[in-house]
């Protein structure tokens, strides 16, 4: 059965690198990573959001929740032909695009703030993945 710390551990090794190297780049110690490895502990969402993008798959994937290692957002953009089109990319958000996403005509305007909100931190997630790609 996979988990997290096998996923990690089979991503970081796929990349060549040691726990040192990830721990390196990431900021940390080598221990936080054994942990995360052996699954005695899971990283914060911004650090698991960060490490799905380095390998860019998703988080759910990295949390076992798919098997499916693409990202949606890369998938969907693929799909689109517009994968490296920073136009895409910064396109605004308007309330048709919004449409139908989880229920949003039925939400509360609270609920309907919480949306844009997430959306918009992924559009910035988004953002800086791609711009690091292309420097």
């Amino acid at each position: 059965m996979s988990t997290f710390g096998t996923r990690l551990k089979r991503l970081r090794i796929n990349k060549d690198m040691t726990q040192q190297d990830f721990a390196e780049h990431f900021d940390l110690n080598k221990s936080s990573i054994s942990k995360y490895e052996k699954d005695k502990n899971l990283p914060e969402n911004q650090l698991l959001v960060e490490i799905a993008d380095y390998f860019d798959v998703s988080v759910d994937y990295l949390l076992c929740r798919t098997d499916n290692a693409t990202s949606l957002n890369d998938a969907k953009l693929k799909s689109e032909g517009s994968l490296n089109s920073a136009e895409q990319l910064v396109k605004p958000l308007d309330m048709k695009d919004l449409l139908g996403l989880f229920g949003y005509a039925m939400t509360s305007d609270e609920g309907k703030r919480e949306i844009l909100d997430f959306i918009n931190f992924k559009h910035e997630v988004l953002l800086q993945h791609y711009a690091k790609k292309e420097s």
